[in-house]
């Protein structure tokens, strides 16, 4: 939804830590693929292979810190969104959250803001679809 505004080389890095973190609980759920193949399209990289090494999920959280605050918001928000897709976050998918938060420099209440934002967002999804299906 946010990462049109990320550059080329940022929405890589970007990619990575979605990958990353829907791997965080063991399993690759059918909705985080779903959300994660969305981020591939629209971040117009189809076949982008992911670089999840402890090195490269460093180097893309550092090069993503270093963005304007704009770029950050959206990779926050986009996070989130895969984190909460299968509507539950295991302690590994929070503490990964929490280093990336924590080294964007945002607050602990802009942080809850956005959380609380996605949350609502990704449960009107839900009920757009439940509504569609009836």
């Amino acid at each position: 939804m946010f990462l049109n505004i990320l550059s080329k080389e940022e929405r890589k890095h970007f990619l990575n830590l979605a990958y990353h973190l829907m791997e965080l609980d063991g399993e690759r759920k059918e909705e985080e693929l779903s959300i994660y193949e969305a981020f591939v399209h629209e971040c117009e990289l189809s076949g982008y292979k992911p670089q999840i090494s402890e090195n490269q999920i460093n180097n893309s959280i550092t090069k993503l810190a270093a963005q304007q605050s704009p770029a950050k918001r959206a990779v926050i928000i986009e996070l989130f969104g895969i984190m909460f897709a299968d509507h539950e976050a295991c302690d590994a998918e929070r503490a990964f959250m929490d280093q990336i938060v924590d080294t964007f420099g945002f607050e602990s209440f802009e942080v809850r803001k956005i959380e609380r934002w996605v949350l609502a967002m990704t449960d009107m999804v839900s009920e757009g679809y439940r509504m569609v299906e009836a």
